[in-house]
Formats: structure tokens, C-alpha cells, sequence
């Protein structure tokens, strides 16, 4: 009976939390959090399914078992942790303003409370990366006054907390006269000293759990030491459109172009990171017609009207070619306009805007996206090439720039007036010579400007060797098809994965795979200035590197990861290739910029990389369970069943160490956003088999391998569902 009662009430609460994350698409976050989430019977469903667990704990004596407690308590004190909050915290905004004494805040009901202190705002800063406009950090310098006190300065910035008798307050907003900002108060002390006590005995629980003899993990690894099996088919294309010759820039002088610095997505970098970034976003690829995408990028600077009549622009949707008038695929610029120079995508957009139209909204904003690219290379807002240094703040001018600050010498307004349009003549005229001097004169201009903020020349040799790895498609199709053909190999042969030719090749073959990666990450981590787990391309890529990683250290004693680690792989290499996320290098908002966030995501990265894992292996189970092989049905099971111990924990780990960031970050460890939701959901679907002892269903192997298939598909919604339909504070790609 108590079985039961936990049965229903952990899938009431998975099937709650998975439809509050769709109602709050469409009635915001406000609403669920009243009528959910913050509502008198949620909080209800979780204490009545904590106090069977326990109770079905106790009659089934599993107190007797160390590691089995550790764990379990552990969540009973992370909830209570969470009742605590939800019963005794406080939180609200103070809004503060230089000179004005504040000793209230607003809390979510618009109701004022008294706080134990005087607040006063000193000076409120913006600091930039360096170099660039784009801020790095918000600080507000407050002083505070309390009673029999002594009066003290804190400083509240992105990942910095103030810490005041209690209350703590976090960076939230400022005034645009920079004169006032707008504070977050916490005020919980009790319910964030019982959730990390559950934290702490969390990590000893999995510890003791990984470590302890009386879990079935030493049982399981004995039964999965022997090769295996497994076979997947997938068959993809890509296409290309020629150009006929047109007139160029020298390739000589294109490919010193792309080495001037730009200011470009608040960074730093090279004209080719432009550059390809552009070709890229039209045509698909980075480069078009033989053309580099230097070629591309400085000639259509120069030689506009030709290769405004070039079929360079990639359209996938039929309704929107049909508006733009071109047979297949390629669109010019031109192909944009009509006869009257109207844009011819307005009214279908008008009509989307008001709801209306049957055109394909991805389609049709995808095309116009890329129409206004050209837009905003024809306004310069990709060519800001001429720095210069007024009152301590670093501006970026565009070539030709025609109003200037009277500040600047005449001298430096004249070079970044005419600079361009002499180089332009000297291309023009052929002078190759007078070409090369004068992106020479840029480039010293730039570092006479900036000096040492500027990227030094080995920098940005590396950035342009990183563009060309990046930007390269065949070796992900390659990897692809080799990933296939050795999943066939071993599916066909038995034997073959123990031959000492095969495991000499094959293992070269994902050596060479890890150390492109390596290589991918440590240049864009090195680039970027921060661990590359920041976006939907980055976290692809390390996914497919850990899924190597795994294959390489468990090869020798699980030789059927071989196939499906690289295959994995080759998918994650695919998903980055194929997504709508850019891979653009850019500078991470100052929140996302603490290591906690780095370490959280690495990690349910590394637990989504085993579940993707056992999805195979469960593909590969049905098909030895048709053959009736139960021998290596066993086997395959056994070793799903020990990465599933590695996996939930990871998973569990990396969800708390999530919410460890938030408090830090945002003052709460828990705000219920739908990525935050569907984390957990994934968590207690996958905690399910983890119990296959005592749920009988579990020890059927053909049962556990469905479920495990299944349950991937809350992976899926986790990182792809919410990044691009339900939304969220933790929603990239």
C-alpha cells in the first residue's frame, strides 16, 4: 500500500511540474508561482510523498544500510530546507538613489517593511571589458548605517552579494542617469543553512553510495566485462552554389584585411571573424564560390553592385522563395527588392506581427534576419575599425565616420575619415603595394590608440587558425560516416572489436576525434576568456568531447562503447553543426561568468553524455533480445544499469550545484524556471531504475532498456524544449 501511495504521488508531482512549465509559457511566471509552485497543496504533495518515503523506509529496514540513509535523508533535509524558505523568507527591492537615506524595501506584494539599517548609495560605476563599450561589471557602493555599529561600505556587484545583519542584497537594475540603482533583498536566514546542510550530506550519500558494498554496482560491473554490439543508420547530405567569376579583391590583400581589429559582438577580434560570421549567415557556409570569406566580405565592400546580383543568400522556404520571385534555394540581394525598391517580405512579416499569414514564420524570419545582415554591413555597424580613447572610455568609429567629437585631433579625423577610401583607390587602381601599407598604417593606428588592449599578433594568428578549424563541415560528416561504418563493422562481426588491428585503428581514430575537440575548446575557451559551456554550440561541443573521453577510458574492458561512444559523438558534432545557436566568440553577461556556472554545467553535461549513452546500449538490447541472445542481453544490461549510477549522480550534483550559482548569483537557490524544472523532472525519472531491486518491473531487462529509451525523452525536452519553446531565465542557444 505505502509502495503505492509513492508511486502515485512521484508521478503526480513529475506531472505537475511538466504542465505548471507549459501553462507558464502562456501565463507567465507571476501565475504559476501563486497558484503552483507557491501554492498550499504543491507544498502539500511534497511533504505527504516525503513522509511515505520515509515510512517505506523504515519498515523495509533500509536504515540498516549507511549509504542508503546518507542519500535519502539527504533529500528529506533539502526539503525541509525548502519548506523552511517557502514558510519564514523575505523578499522584496529597495531602490536606492545618491543622497537619498533608504530603510524600506518593496516586497512582491507592493507591501514596505522596515529594514534594520540605513541604506546609502555612494556611486554606482558600469566597468567595460577592456578595450570595448560592452560592460563587464555593475558595482553599487553602498554605506550602511546600523545602530551601535560602526558604518560600513559594501560593495554589491554581478556574483558579488551584499551581506548585511541577515539581509542580503544583490545588483538587479540601475537608472539610466546612472545616479540610482535597484536592489534584490533576501532575507532567509534559516531555510539556506538547512538546503546546504542537505547539500553536504548529498555529497557524502553519493560517495558512500559509489563506494559502499552493499549497492549492486561491484555485481553489475562484473556482468558487463565483455564485448558487444550495436547498429544505427542515418544518412545526411549538404548542398553548395557555384558563382561565376566576378570581379575581387586580390586574395593577398583580403587575407591581410582579415587580420585589422574590429570592435564586433563587444569583442575584440579580427575582420575574419566578421567576415566569416557574414558568409556564414548567408550562404551557410564560410566561403562561396571558391571565394574566402575575406574575398566575400572586403569585395562586396568595394565592388558592391555585382555582388548585390550574386545568388549568394541561402532561402529554405518555399513560400518565402515564391515571395521573393527566385527558383530554388539562392536569393541575391537584389532578388529583396521590387521594381519600386519596396522590400517585398514586409507585408508577409506585417501580417505575421498581427497573427495573420500562412507563411512559415521560422522561414520567413530566418530570410529577413539575413536581409538585414547586408543592411547592417551596408550602415558599418560591422566595420567599427577606428578606436579612440576620450575621458578614460574607448569609442569605435566606423570607416568614413563624418561626425567626430571636436576632442580628436584633426589629424587622427582625417585618417578615419579618408583611410578606407584611399585603400579602396589603391585596390581599385591595382596598387598591391599601397595596399599593404596602408592596413598597415591601420593596424598601427589601432595599437597607437589602444596599445596593450589591442590583441597582440599571435592572438590574432590564433583566432584566424581557430575560424578556419571552426568553420570546416567535412570533418563532421567525415566523423559521422566513420562513426556508422565501425557501429556496422562490430554489429556484423562479433570478433572483429578483439582484434588487435581493429582496437589499434579504431582508437586512433578517436584519439584524433578527441584532439580536434581539445584543440576547438581550448582555443575558443582561451579566445572567449571563459570556459566554452556557455551556449547551445559550445555545450554540444563539450558533450561530444566527454562522450569521447568515456569511450577512450572504458574501451578496453566495455569494447561496445567503442561504436557508440563515437557515434554519440558524431550526433552532438551534427546538432552543433546543423543548430539555429551561433557559434560567434562573445563576451558572457557578468553573472555567467563564475566558475560555479562553469563546473554546473560540465557536469549535467557529462550525466546527459551517459543517458545518451544508454540509449544506445537500450537500441542495441532490442536488437540481441530479437535475436535471442540473453546472454549479451545481460551483459548490455548490466552495463546500462552501472552508467546509470554515475549519471543520476552526476545529474544530481550538477542540478545543486546549479542552485548553489543562483544563491550566489541571485540571492534564491531555487526559482522554479522551466530549464531549473525539467532538470529535476529528468532527475526523478532517472532515479526511478536506481531502485530496480524493489520495483519488480526493473529486473525484466527488455523493460528497463524501454524505459531507459523513453526516458531520454525528458533529456531532450531539457536542453532543446526549453531553449526553444518554453523560454526561461536559462533558456541559449
Amino acid at each position: 500500500m505505502t509502495k503505492k501511495l509513492i508511486a502515485t504521488l512521484y508521478t503526480l508531482v513529475i506531472v505537475c511540474i511538466g504542465i505548471a512549465t507549459v501553462i507558464e509559457k502562456y501565463q507567465g511566471t507571476s501565475f504559476v508561482s501563486e497558484h503552483v509552485y507557491g501554492s498550499w497543496w504543491f507544498v502539500v504533495l511534497w511533504a505527504v510523498l516525503t513522509v511515505a518515503a520515509c515510512v517505506y523506509l523504515y519498515k523495509q529496514r533500509l536504515y540498516k544500510r549507511v549509504a542508503v540513509v546518507w542519500l535519502h535523508l539527504s533529500f528529506v533535509v533539502i526539503l525541509a530546507g525548502a519548506l523552511t524558505t517557502w514558510l519564514t523568507a523575505r523578499r522584496g527591492m529597495v531602490s536606492l538613489r545618491i543622497g537619498q537615506p533608504v530603510m524600506v524595501y518593496c516586497d512582491d506584494d507592493g507591501q514596505f517593511h522596515q529594514l534594520p539599517f540605513t541604506l546609502h548609495l555612494k556611486e554606482f560605476q558600469i566597468v567595460n571589458y577592456p578595450g570595448t563599450d560592452a560592460p563587464l561589471d555593475y558595482q553599487s557602493i553602498v554605506r550602511v548605517e546600523q545602530k551601535a555599529k560602526a558604518t560600513e561600505e559594501i560593495v554589491v556587484s554581478m556574483n558579488h552579494i551584499g551581506n548585511v545583519s541577515g539581509y542580503r542584497l544583490f545588483q538587479s537594475s540601475y537608472d539610466n542617469d546612472g545616479l540610482g540603482v535597484l536592489l534584490g533583498v533576501c532575507y532567509d536566514p534559516y531555510g539556506i543553512a538547512v538546503t546546504y546542510l542537505g547539500y553536504l550530506l548529498l555529497l557524502v550519500g553519493i560517495v558512500a553510495t559509489l563506494l559502499s558494498r552493499q549497492t549492486q554496482m561491484r555485481t553489475l560491473y562484473r556482468k558487463a566485462l565483455q564485448p558487444l554490439a550495436i547498429m544505427v543508420v542515418l544518412l545526411l547530405g549538404s548542398g553548395s552554389a557555384h558563382a561565376a567569376q566576378l570581379q575581387t579583391v586580390d586574395r593577398d590583400i583580403a587575407s591581410q584585411m582579415g587580420t585589422v581589429n574590429v570592435l564586433y559582438n563587444n569583442r575584440i577580434c579580427p575582420l575574419n571573424t566578421v567576415a566569416t560570421d557574414f558568409v556564414t549567415k548567408l550562404t551557410g557556409s564560410a566561403s562561396w564560390g571558391g571565394y574566402t570569406a575575406d574575398e566575400i566580405f572586403v569585395s562586396w565592400m568595394i565592388f558592391y553592385s555585382p555582388w548585390e546580383q550574386q545568388k549568394l543568400i541561402r532561402i529554405k522556404g518555399r513560400d518565402v522563395q515564391q515571395l521573393l520571385g527566385i527558383d530554388g534555394l539562392w536569393a541575391s540581394y537584389n532578388d529583396f527588392w521590387d521594381e519600386y525598391h519596396e522590400y517585398k517580405l514586409k507585408n508577409a512579416l506585417d501580417q505575421l506581427m498581427a497573427g495573420r499569414g500562412s507563411i512559415d514564420r521560422k522561414s520567413l524570419l530566418e530570410a529577413d534576419e539575413k536581409f538585414h545582415v547586408v543592411e547592417m554591413f551596408y550602415r558599418g555597424q560591422m566595420l567599427r575599425m577606428f578606436p579612440y580613447v576620450l575621458d578614460g572610455q574607448v569609442e569605435w568609429y566606423v570607416p568614413g565616420s563624418q561626425v567626430l567629437p571636436r576632442e580628436i585631433p584633426v589629424k587622427e579625423q582625417f585618417f578615419i575619415k579618408q583611410a578606407m577610401d584611399y585603400l579602396t583607390e589603391s585596390i581599385v587602381t591595382g596598387q598591391k603595394e599601397r595596399a599593404f601599407e596602408l592596413i598597415a598604417k591601420i593596424k598601427l593606428f589601432q595599437r597607437d590608440m589602444l596599445g596593450d588592449l589591442l590583441p597582440s599578433e599571435q592572438a590574432t594568428q590564433v583566432e584566424l587558425f581557430y575560424n578556419c578549424l571552426s568553420s570546416q563541415k567535412w570533418p563532421v560528416f567525415l566523423t559521422l560516416t566513420l562513426s556508422l561504418l565501425l557501429c556496422v563493422l562490430v554489429s556484423v562481426s562479433s570478433q572483429l572489436s578483439r582484434r588487435r588491428w581493429f582496437r589499434l585503428s579504431s582508437m586512433a581514430f578517436v584519439g584524433l576525434l578527441i584532439a580536434w575537440l581539445t584543440i576547438q575548446l581550448a582555443l575558443r575557451w582561451w579566445l572567449s576568456g571563459h570556459v566554452p559551456v556557455s551556449n547551445g554550440y559550445e555545450t554540444m561541443l563539450f558533450m561530444a568531447w566527454v562522450l569521447l573521453i568515456m569511450t577512450a577510458l572504458m574501451q578496453r574492458k566495455f569494447p561496445v562503447l567503442l561504436g557508440l561512444g563515437t557515434m554519440m559523438a558524431a550526433f552532438c558534432l551534427l546538432v552543433a553543426m546543423l543548430a539555429g545557436g551561433s557559434p560567434q566568440l562573445t563576451p558572457l553577461m557578468p553573472v555567467l561568468t563564475s566558475p560555479l556556472l562553469s563546473v554546473h554545467v560540465m557536469t549535467v553535461m557529462c550525466a546527459y553524455a551517459l543517458f545518451a549513452l544508454q540509449v544506445l546500449l537500450g537500441v542495441q538490447a532490442m536488437f540481441l533480445h530479437r535475436r535471442g541472445n540473453d546472454t549479451e542481453l545481460q551483459r548490455i544490461t548490466a552495463l546500462s544499469q552501472l552508467l546509470l549510477y554515475p549519471a543520476v549522480f552526476l545529474l544530481t550534483a550538477g542540478i545543486f550545484l546549479g542552485a548553489v550559482w543562483a544563491n550566489v548569483s541571485w540571492g534564491t537557490y531555487w526559482s522554479w524556471d522551466p530549464k531549473e524544472s525539467w532538470a529535476l523532472i529528468t532527475l526523478l525519472v532517472y532515479a526511478v531504475p536506481l531502485h530496480g531491486t524493489s520495483i519488480v518491473r526493473f529486473r525484466q531487462p527488455m523493460f528497463y532498456h524501454v524505459y531507459m529509451v523513453c526516458a531520454f525523452f525528458t533529456v531532450v525536452v531539457t536542453y532543446f524544449g526549453v531553449n526553444y519553446l518554453l523560454g526561461g531565465m536559462h533558456s541559449y542557444v
